[in-house]
């Protein structure tokens, strides 16, 4: 027989399980709902949107929404264009969602698009303290890889002698967070005087170095074989006739295409464009006389192919189509400076200023008509 003292004994301990009970299915729910909450307040991975066309302006170290285009917003002075910090080059990736893109005096970033809900976002890439004291000289992928160059500008570079004073960075492209780091030409200390590189269509890369010497800059020129490692000096002429513009009867069928949509009639042409190999060519076509000419630059990639001329007129020429297009005026006096295609999106760099001075500088992005 239970006793009385024993019976609610045992009623207590069922009250407290039910209690226990009772907290424990309160506590898993508040737990559900904390977790729901944290993955709904997770950062959207594509924060930003370029569906009406997204202008961008390098300001402070990186790029950012220009908030107005009102005269005024320029600089009242602008800098010599080898120490400002412009957006010197870019280089499209060649699945077509990412360019990267070199900002000369601050660094590299890479641009990554969502194209089919038109969203971008702008990633770093880790290239330590290299930008400081040199300029950008180029940017290129070739093979998975992205190589920068950088130089110490010669007439107007005001910072102390970096050591070495030139080098070419080189960013693996296959890792998850891409970091650049200097890359060996096999050129000893000679090295530190490149002044330009220019990859070739053969696999080879054309190299002009440059050194101080009492009467001005003595320059030389060499082949470099990545594959090998092997180094050929070159004679002036060679070099000359390595980067000379071809016909545009040889260029790629795309850039043919789209540059013939925006040759002004009677006007001479001269065409440079990234190709899908990672080289840069020149091309031309056209007649009349040498001052009259109109320049075009862009890329051939994957995605098809851009060209830009100063005027904010730019041309899109993928499989069987071609268009033209107006680029929008970011402020006044922006010109444009080079494109590149993206999946169904465009990238376009504009500066404001006279050479060599440059006042701003920035990207638009927006999609391709």
């Amino acid at each position: 027989m239970i006793r009385a003292a024993e019976f609610r004994a045992i009623g207590e301990a069922k009250l407290r399980c039910r209690g226990g009970i009772a907290a424990a299915l309160c506590l898993a729910a508040c737990l559900a709902f904390a977790g729901c909450a944290r993955r709904a307040a997770q950062p959207e991975e594509y924060p930003e949107s370029y569906a009406e066309g997204a202008i961008l302006r390098l300001s402070g170290g990186s790029l950012s929404p220009l908030v107005t285009a009102a005269p005024g917003n320029a600089a009242e002075e602008g800098v010599p264009a080898g120490v400002a910090p412009v957006v010197a080059a870019a280089a499209a990736a060649a699945d077509g969602r990412s360019a990267f893109l070199a900002l000369n005096r601050t660094g590299l970033a890479v641009l990554r698009i969502d194209p089919e809900r038109r969203r971008y976002r702008i990633d770093p890439v880790d290239a330590g303290n290299q930008f400081p004291g040199r300029s950008v000289g180029g940017l290129f992928l070739r093979g998975g890889t992205l190589y920068c160059l950088l130089y110490r500008d010669p007439l107007f570079e005001t910072q102390p002698l970096r050591d070495p004073p030139s080098l070419l960075l080189a960013a693996d492209l296959e890792n998850p967070v891409p970091e650049a780091r200097p890359f060996d030409l096999g050129l000893g200390g000679a090295g530190g005087n490149l002044f330009a590189l220019f990859p070739r269509s053969d696999g080879s890369w054309a190299l002009q170095l440059r050194r101080e010497v009492p009467e001005g800059f003595e320059s030389s020129f060499h082949s470099y074989d990545p594959t090998s490692g092997a180094v050929r000096v070159l004679a002036r002429g060679e070099f000359e006739r390595m980067l000379a513009p071809r016909p545009l009867t040889s260029a790629p069928d795309s850039l043919r295409r789209a540059a013939r949509v925006l040759a002004p009639e009677g006007f001479p042409v001269t065409v440079s464009a990234s190709l899908a190999d990672g080289t840069r060519a020149s091309f031309t076509f056209g007649d009349g006389p040498p001052e009259d000419t109109v320049e075009l630059r862009g890329a051939v990639t994957e995605s098809g192919t851009v060209l830009v001329a100063w005027n904010a007129v730019a041309a899109v020429a993928r499989e069987g189509s071609e268009a033209s297009f107006r680029l929008p005026v970011p402020m006044p006096g922006a010109v444009y400076r080079d494109a590149v295609p993206l999946a169904g999106a465009v990238l376009a760099i504009w500066e404001v200023g006279v050479f060599p001075n440059v006042e701003e500088s920035g990207v638009v992005l927006l999609p391709a008509p």
